[in-house]
């Protein structure tokens, strides 16, 4: 997310934030998750990461947009006028 949110010049907690005020995204304990509309379409996928700590082996489960996924979100924002960085500074340009 954190790549995604730069283009647009945002924070990871921002972009996350929007999604969530959309209703395509819901935090369940430490991970965003897709509302069950958006969850088979194939814009996220997880993956588990162990960690060792002082008290032993963990696992984390963190949530990655697929290239669809970030198209999604593209068309989402642009739907509300937001543009990535680079396409307003091209925009910019022309004037």
């Amino acid at each position: 997310m954190s790549v995604i949110a730069k283009d647009y010049g945002w924070s990871a907690s921002r972009m996350n934030k929007y999604l969530h005020e959309k209703g395509i995204q819901f935090r369940q304990g430490d991970i965003w998750l897709l509302y069950q509309k958006y969850a088979e379409k194939g814009y996220t996928s997880t993956k588990t990461h162990s960690y060792l700590n002082d008290d032993g082996l963990h696992t984390k489960v963190h949530t990655y947009w697929t290239q669809k996924g970030r198209l999604f979100i593209y068309d989402l924002l642009k739907e509300d006028g937001i543009y990535p960085q680079m396409e307003r500074d091209q925009l910019e340009e022309q004037k």
